[in-house]
C-alpha cells in the first residue's frame, strides 16, 4: 500500500518541512500543501523539497487550516493519507504501523492513533485498548496528527469543515471532531489504535477550553453540530461540573459556550461548510 503524508504549512513554516522527511522508501510519498499570504513566501520553498521525487509541493493563497488540509487531501494519490503538521517527527516504524492497520482491516476508513510528546510534556490520557467510534473512551478527543485515512473512502466525499479550525473566520478549533462525526454519519468505520505514529509538541487545546473564550465558543458550536438542541443541556452540565472541579468559572464557561451555540445556529450553519 502507498502512504501519503499530508503536511500542511503556512508562509515561512515551509522551512521546517525538510526536517520531517525520512530517507526515501518506495511506499511513502509526501504531499505538502503550502498556504501563503504573500507571494514572497513562495521563494522560501527549500531546494530539498524541489529535487526529491517523493515530495510534491502544492500551493494555495490565503489561510485556514481546514482549507489547507482539504487542499492536501485533494492531491492525495496513495492508498492511505496520514495528516501532518509542519512541526512533527516520524520514524519508519510509525509509517509501518499506519500501513499495517489498513492492510489488516479492509473495512477501516479512518484510524486514530497516538501522539508522543516531543518535549516530554502532556498530550492526553490515551486508553490502552482499541475502540470503534462513536464508542469513544471517556475524556478522549481527536487531534489532527493522529488521523490516517483510506483515500478511496474519503477523497471527493468527506471534507474538513472550513468553518472550524485555526484561521477560520468562525471557530478556532474543533474541525477534527466535526470530521469524525460527519464520517460516522456517512457510515464510515472509524477505529482508535493505542499505538504511537508521530511525535509532536505537547497539546494545549484541552486546557484552553477553560481559559480561552474562543475555544469555549467552538466547544458550544461543535456540540450543536453533533447533538442539536440537547447541546444547551450538555453545555450547562459541562460548565457546572467544570466549576465544581475548580477547572473553570461556571458563568464564563456557560456564557461563551452558549454564545458559540447561538452563533452557529443563527449564522454559521447556513454557510458553506467546505468553502467550495
Amino acid at each position: 500500500m502507498k502512504l501519503n503524508v499530508l503536511i500542511c504549512t503556512l508562509n515561512d513554516g515551509i522551512a521546517r518541512v525538510p526536517d520531517i522527511l525520512l530517507p526515501r522508501r518506495a511506499d511513502v510519498d509526501y504531499i505538502i500543501s503550502m498556504q501563503y499570504t504573500d507571494d514572497t513566501y513562495l521563494q522560501q520553498i527549500p531546494q530539498e523539497l524541489r529535487v526529491r521525487s517523493d515530495v510534491h509541493v502544492v500551493t494555495q493563497s490565503g489561510k485556514g487550516l481546514s482549507r489547507n488540509r482539504n487542499n492536501a487531501l485533494k492531491h492525495a494519490t496513495g492508498d492511505i493519507a496520514l495528516i501532518a503538521d509542519d512541526d512533527v517527527h516520524y520514524c519508519n516504524q510509525y509509517f509501518d504501523r499506519v500501513i499495517n492497520a489498513f492492510e489488516h482491516d479492509s473495512r477501516l476508513d479512518i484510524a486514530q492513533f497516538m501522539i508522543k510528546a516531543l518535549d516530554g510534556g502532556y498530550i492526553k490520557d490515551y486508553p490502552n485498548h482499541t475502540y470503534t467510534y462513536p464508542h469513544v473512551a471517556k475524556g478522549m478527543y481527536v487531534t489532527s496528527p493522529e488521523i490516517a485515512l483510506r483515500v478511496a473512502s474519503i477523497k471527493g466525499r468527506l471534507f474538513f469543515d472550513e468553518r472550524f479550525g485555526l484561521g477560520s473566520p468562525y471557530f478556532v478549533c474543533g474541525e477534527e471532531e466535526v470530521f469524525f462525526y460527519d464520517a460516522y454519519r456517512m457510515g464510515m468505520t472509524i477505529r482508535f489504535f493505542p499505538e504511537y505514529v508521530v511525535e509532536a509538541p505537547s497539546d494545549s487545546t484541552g486546557m484552553r477550553t477553560y481559559t480561552d473564550e474562543r475555544v469555549m465558543m467552538a466547544k458550544g458550536a461543535i456540540h450543536y453540530h453533533l447533538h442539536g438542541i440537547s447541546s444547551w443541556l450538555r453545555m450547562f452540565k459541562f460548565a457546572l461540573t467544570s466549576a465544581l472541579s475548580r477547572r473553570g468559572r461556571f458563568d464564563v464557561l456557560l456564557r461563551n459556550t452558549y454564545k458559540g451555540i447561538n452563533y452557529y445556529r443563527k449564522v454559521v450553519q447556513y454557510e458553506n461548510p467546505i468553502g467550495r
